[in-house]
């Protein structure tokens, strides 16, 4: 049997040094060439651990929110009728010289369009004009009997795991959220700077006080909606308004819900939709509820729903519905989004016009966006209204 050599004073220092390479005597193993390949194992494992994180992330960065190419349920093109070419030649020159930034641009008079610009067909996110859509579903709702806007949150319900409502917050009723006028002043997702920087102290107003644009507010609408309806806004988008409006890009499947920047238990509902789609909601609003001579939404919700029951302080509106912008010197109701989500109606003249911006149908399309970018500006589709709204409607145009 082999016996191991003990190891000299001399053999002993040389084993310390870790610059000295030992041999084993029983199997003959360099321990310095083993060290070297348990750390280039280690390091090549970490290489491939970094580049599969790599493909991750990038695999979900580009994934996209929505199917942009996802059918509608019954589209329907509209009658054209041309504004004349020196008229769309001046909005046209304005859209591409002056304006912040519009990928695509509608005018329609009544249920006729009167001007086309960029991708109205692509479906793209409407951040904050989707307020303005909930409420159009609300008034559905209500001529079903399916919500009563003076229903209070406590009886609803409604209420915050972490937070939760005190016994004056849960007084708010559905109306109060569609004013932004609950009292309920909590954060919530898809806030802006203004809404974190400028919110009320809890408990400062009652319900109905005082006019606060807050997104708590709306998000817990779309969450109540669906309770009391059953549906889905998807779902109810295109059952009780794309369908018989003849929609042709929106599919129920453009809705779609985050909880991303937020602890509340109610989440942002994120609509995603085309400019010819949300020019008809437009003409919809302009008619007082009728399309194609049929009654979608009552005229008495569309009245009610663009009355100002508080004025703002915006230099370009200066009152708020029930989640519609007005603006009296145009005589105007609007819709309006971050990045250049724009909705504007003139119901004197049934005149619509709708100027998008696409903020990207990915993460890391919004984040190019956001970063890169310019955003659309509420100023240009108010200049654009006024280069259109004195044009003649032509022979067989309502």
């Amino acid at each position: 049997m082999k016996m191991r050599a003990a190891l000299g004073p001399k053999d002993r220092k040389n084993a310390s040094d870790p610059k000295c390479s030992v041999t084993d005597p029983v199997d003959g193993t360099d321990t310095a060439v083993n060290g070297g390949r348990s750390v280039r194992r280690i390091l090549k494992y970490l290489g491939i651990t970094l580049l599969a994180a790599l493909a991750v992330s990038l695999v979900l960065g580009l994934w996209p929110f929505i199917d942009r190419d996802a059918p509608a349920t019954h589209p329907l093109p509209l009658a054209q009728a041309p504004l004349p070419p020196e008229q769309a030649k001046k909005l046209t020159n304005y859209i591409r010289t002056e304006a912040d930034g519009i990928d695509a641009f509608v005018v329609l008079r009544g249920e006729t369009v009167l001007m086309e610009y960029g991708e109205v067909g692509t479906p793209m996110n409407l951040a904050s004009a989707r307020k303005s859509i909930l409420s159009l579903l609300f008034g559905v709702a209500v001529d079903r009997g399916l919500i009563d806007v003076n229903e209070k949150l406590g009886a609803l319900g409604i209420d915050e795991s972490r937070t939760p409502l005190t016994q004056t917050e849960k007084q708010a009723t559905i109306e109060h959220l569609l004013q932004a006028r609950s009292g309920i002043y909590l954060p919530s997702g898809a806030e802006t700077v203004e809404n974190k920087e400028g919110r009320p102290q809890r408990g400062q107003f009652a319900p109905g006080a005082n006019y606060f644009y807050n997104n708590w507010d709306f998000n817990v609408l779309g969450a109540i909606f669906e309770r009391k309806t059953g549906l889905s806004i998807g779902e109810a988008i295109d059952t009780w308004l794309a369908t018989p409006l003849g929609m042709q890009d929106f599919n129920r499947e453009h809705v779609i819900y985050d909880n991303r920047g937020s602890d509340s238990d109610y989440r942002t509902y994120r609509i995603h939709m085309s400019a010819r789609d949300l020019a008809r909601l437009g003409a919809l609003v302009a008619q007082e509820g009728l399309w194609n001579g049929k009654r979608v939404v009552s005229a008495e919700w569309i009245a009610r729903s663009t009355t100002s029951y508080s004025a703002t302080q915006n230099p370009f509106y200066d009152g708020f519905g029930y989640s519609w912008w007005l603006n009296s010197e145009l005589n105007a109701v609007q819709a309006d989004g971050w990045g250049g989500q724009y909705l504007l109606v003139d119901p004197a003249r049934e005149l619509t016009l709708v100027a998008r911006r696409d903020t990207g149908n990915s993460i890391l399309g919004y984040l190019i966006f956001s970063q890169f970018q310019k955003q659309g500006h509420p100023s240009d589709i108010q200049k654009l209204y006024k280069l259109v709204r004195d044009v003649p409607a032509m022979s067989g145009v309502r």
